[in-house]
């Protein structure tokens, strides 16, 4: 019987691959559409290109054969929406991913324009194409070569949502997955953002870090004053700024704020036997990037530091003169950018309410200081079990995919719906992306490969059928 069974399925993959190795220029044609598609969340001037991306998905949706397809209003950026609920009896499964982009400038850094997509050496070429555009597309198109060689059938239920605010930090998700919670209500979800250490190497990743991010505002006089007049006498904002930022850090190079530390989660025996830290790999990667020395928290290597440890960077800092020349003043006032990754267990908002108290028992009688915040200042951090279904479900579609032993890892970046996928609609998640480190994510010249993106399209035909199995085994 169980023999039966898995003839039945390798004959499904098989066919639902022919038809997608059948199809691979077509599928290449398709990304480079959407990567036309200035769909820039964080810029106003964008919002109809927003609208125009979310349009051109759940047509790509409808094509595929999937169903109920809905572009869903959420307060700003419309999320897509579509499903496959005919496969009575079996598990559901979330697939997530987001057409939103980050803002391509600096321009002049571009070697081609960042939404006319190319393919040169092996490489699509533009904004988005890796981050996350390839996502969105690999997962409808795996459903697609599945629906089309199976009678119209899958052998899962299946939801999507494709997401529009992803690079903003999904503002309005937590509470759009409240007044929908049963639409999304899910046994499994898999994210489509996300990447890969190396094509040659595929990764379970197992955790993602949260974040908590704050701006601070110190004002130490009504207008900027004359520093020949004044100078050495009236409080100069950058000055007591600049002793703030300097009191964040131990020379150890952890966190210097109180209780920062209390709730991280330590890493168990067991999940570190099973758990990579790819220290060379990474600082050759970061080599590459023109880093020329390694900083950091005492006692961790680099790969740690950047998953599993949380961290504090000042990511702007300003005030005074900045303009050609010199300008003889004691400025008035200074502003600190500050964002914090977290890890299981911390909290974004006790960390938000941490900075603050720690800033305000530094701060002197005679400065007045100010918080803000914006639309990305929270994220809370995500962790799964390695053995929980979605990771080992994971592990054995990359395994069979790739042909390569496939190892448990971190990842040190934020996506703020895996969190959410998890406590508003009851869905383990997982991460099943593709980008790579060096595929200039965020920056000029992003790229993803053609080999990877084929490879990720494999990935979800055959994770269709594997949750199906792992589920009926279980049963």
């Amino acid at each position: 019987m169980v023999a039966a069974a898995s003839e039945e399925t390798d004959a499904s993959v098989s066919k639902a691959l022919e038809y997608a190795e059948a199809k691979k220029a077509t599928y290449v044609d398709e990304l480079m559409d959407l990567v036309r598609i200035p769909s820039i969340s964080t810029l106003p001037e964008h919002e109809q290109d927003m609208r125009v991306a979310a349009a051109w998905v759940s047509m790509r949706c409808e094509e595929a054969g999937l169903q109920n397809i809905e572009i869903m209003e959420t307060g700003a950026q419309p999320i897509v929406y579509c499903d496959y609920l005919n496969a009575p009896g079996k598990p559901t499964v979330l697939i997530y991913s987001h057409y939103d982009v980050q803002p391509a400038d600096p321009f002049e850094l571009w070697n081609h324009e960042p939404f006319e997509p190319k393919v040169e050496g092996g490489k699509i070429l533009g904004r988005g194409a890796s981050d996350d555009k390839a996502g969105v597309l690999l997962s409808i198109q795996a459903v697609e070569s599945i629906l089309k060689t199976s009678g119209g059938a899958l052998p899962v239920n299946i939801k999507f949502l494709v997401d529009g605010q992803e690079e903003i930090g999904s503002p309005q998700l937590s509470d759009f997955l409240d007044k929908h919670a049963e639409k999304f209500a899910a046994d499994l979800c898999f994210s489509a953002d996300g990447g890969q250490i190396s094509e040659k190497q595929p990764r379970v990743f197992t955790s993602l870090r949260g974040l908590a991010a704050l701006e601070v505002k110190v004002k130490t006089a009504d207008s900027d004053l004359h520093s020949g007049t004044f100078g050495g006498a009236a409080p100069n904002a950058l000055h007591l700024l600049t002793d703030m930022v300097a009191s964040l850090h131990n020379p150890d190079g952890s966190v210097n704020i109180p209780g920062f530390y209390d709730d991280v989660a330590i890493m168990s025996e067991e999940e570190r036997k099973m758990t990579e830290f790819p220290d060379a790999l990474f600082e050759a990667g970061m080599k590459n990037d023109g880093i020329k020395g390694f900083v950091g928290e005492k006692g961790f290597g680099s790969f740690e530091r950047t998953t599993t440890r949380p961290t504090l960077e000042v990511t702007g800092m300003w005030g005074g003169f900045q303009g050609k020349g010199v300008k003889t003043i004691v400025p008035k006032e200074a502003s600190v950018k500050i964002a914090c990754r977290l890890v299981a267990n911390q909290d974004a908002q006790v960390i938000q309410t941490l900075l603050r108290k720690h800033f305000r028992s530094i701060c002197p009688d005679y400065a007045e200081m100010t918080f803000t915040g914006g639309s990305f200042d929270r994220a809370q951090p995500y962790a799964v079990p390695f053995d929980a279904p979605s990771s080992v479900i994971a592990k054995t579609v990359l395994e069979k995919t790739f042909n390569e032993e496939v190892l448990f890892t971190k990842m040190g970046g934020t996506i703020p719906g895996m969190n959410l996928f998890k406590t508003k609609v009851g869905a383990e998640s997982a991460l099943l992306g593709f980008s790579e480190p060096d595929n200039q994510l965020h920056a000029p010249n992003e790229f993803m490969r053609e080999s990877i993106f084929h490879k990720g399209r494999e990935v979800y035909v055959r994770l269709m059928f594997e949750i199906r199995d792992y589920f009926d085994n279980e049963s």
